[in-house]
């Protein structure tokens, strides 16, 4: 692409962005008078610019809509973040949408991670304060947020349920992980039968809270000590455990099992009164949507380092796998055998290669 074509491009993105920027800016003079700064979107296939007024920064997520006939991810994004806002929990402030465009301007966060954060705690109660003041805001979304949650808003589907899990997290694991990456052969039917179990036993857990479904620490970001969930576009109705899970194994940071241990103890403690559960039922379905998140977060880095040509994920396959060797030590050992076998076999010389 020249540098012509780039400018084009810009000045035709400011100019779209001038039309729904807030009225406090709208007296610029032009849109060359915009600064537009592409930002880095991890795995999304949406792009992010950073605008600049001279007056004020904001973020802009571009992504022009297939359809307008029915709800989109930029739907999702706005509805939802509305949403969430309104119910107190901490997302980033919505200014304006063009459904036509595809833009979306929005409260601009900055670019520092809870992940790059907890890098540079220096003690265990540090990055543990943290995790605990975050949990906090999430019981919040997974309760709070449920109530007078539209499924209308959500673009993919309305609720983590018993296919949804089969197809987009089990089948994903054994077509991107094992088939792709480990280069093995093996049929569906080979694990048909355990992961059909496995997406039963966690469709019968209650699923009318809120789930994020991708809530780790490179999705919250970090501005004057405050914290700020983003890319929430994907919520629907789920367990109450996913998100939680998802948080605690999460590889970008690798979160040590004693600290695993007692977050997910005072997590409970958290929400025992909203929940019909008994402790040993609530861990029990945590191991459970872990093991389902875990096998989802390794396809999703195979799938984006090699489809998707994005090198930064290959790092987290080796901490996602020593993370799924545990997570399989938490559930019933007589239910996965296959998997187990499969997985401690592949490990073994996987993570001392």
């Amino acid at each position: 692409m020249t540098p012509n074509m780039i400018r084009d491009i810009n000045h035709t993105l400011a100019q779209d962005i001038l039309r729904i920027l807030p009225a406090p800016e709208t007296p610029i003079p032009g849109p060359r008078d915009l600064q537009i700064e592409p930002m880095h979107g991890d795995g999304s296939l949406r792009k992010f610019y950073r605008v600049a007024t001279g007056k004020t920064n904001y973020v802009a997520i571009v992504a022009p809509p297939d359809t307008l006939s029915r709800t989109n991810e930029n739907d999702s994004y706005y509805y939802i973040g509305n949403h969430l806002r309104k119910k107190g929990i901490p997302v980033p402030e919505i200014y304006a949408y063009s459904q036509e465009k595809g833009i979306i301007i929005l409260e601009d966060l900055g670019d520092l991670h809870l992940q790059s954060v907890i890098d540079f705690q220096d003690t265990y109660n540090e990055s543990k304060a943290w995790y605990v003041n975050i949990l906090e805001k999430l019981a919040k979304m997974n309760i709070e947020g449920a109530r007078g949650f539209d499924s209308s808003w959500c673009f993919d589907t309305p609720v983590y349920d018993s296919e949804f899990i089969y197809q987009r997290e089990l089948l994903y694991f054994k077509n991107e992980f094992l088939s792709r990456y480990l280069c093995l052969t093996i049929e569906e039917s080979d694990l048909e039968n355990e992961f059909k179990h496995l997406a039963e036993l966690v469709s019968e857990i209650p699923n009318n809270f809120l789930m994020h479904r991708d809530f780790q620490s490179r999705n919250i970001m970090i501005k004057e000590a405050k914290f700020y969930f983003i890319d929430f576009q994907g919520a629907r109705f789920g367990p109450p455990t996913y998100d939680l899970a998802s948080f605690l194994i999460d590889p970008y940071v690798g979160v040590s099992q004693q600290l695993q241990a007692e977050l997910l103890e005072g997590y409970f403690d958290e929400i025992k009164f909203q929940i019909k559960a008994s402790r040993e039922e609530f861990i029990n379905w945590y191991w459970l949507t872990a093991l389902c998140r875990n096998l989802q977060i390794l396809a999703a880095f195979v799938f984006l380092s090699q489809v998707k040509k994005k090198p930064f994920f290959a790092q987290f396959i080796k901490p996602a796998l020593r993370q799924l060797c545990h997570t399989l030590d938490h559930v019933d050992s007589h239910k996965f055998k296959r998997l187990r076998f499969i997985v401690t076999e592949q490990a073994r010389s996987f993570l001392q290669s």
